[in-house]
């Protein structure tokens, strides 16, 4: 990827990893409201999938600045996949009564 100014806020890569996350987080609460699971997991498949999908952001990000070949971790891809998966989780609420 070429070097993008820090200035620069929507970028292709932060749209790359806010559509990623985004799919991720959309998939993920259709499928864990889908479950099989006690009521109380179900009614919190939001929470989980937030939890979820935010942490593992944050382990690629992590596992990138420890890596060493030739990837580096950026805290600005990490927001980037937060934001991605919020945006796919309020897109999820908003249509509920659609999917469930």
């Amino acid at each position: 990827m070429p070097d993008t100014p820090h200035w620069e806020l929507l970028s292709f890569d932060t749209a790359a990893h806010a559509f990623v996350f985004w799919v991720l987080a959309v998939l993920a609460v259709f499928s864990a409201g889908r479950q099989r699971w006690s009521a109380w997991l179900r009614a919190r498949a939001f929470q989980c999938v937030l939890l979820g999908t935010v942490a593992m952001g944050a382990g690629i990000e992590f596992l990138q600045m420890g890596m060493d070949l030739g990837r580096h971790g950026e805290w600005s891809d990490m927001l980037s996949d937060s934001l991605g998966v919020v945006l796919g989780l309020l897109l999820m609420w908003a249509t509920k009564r659609f999917w469930q």
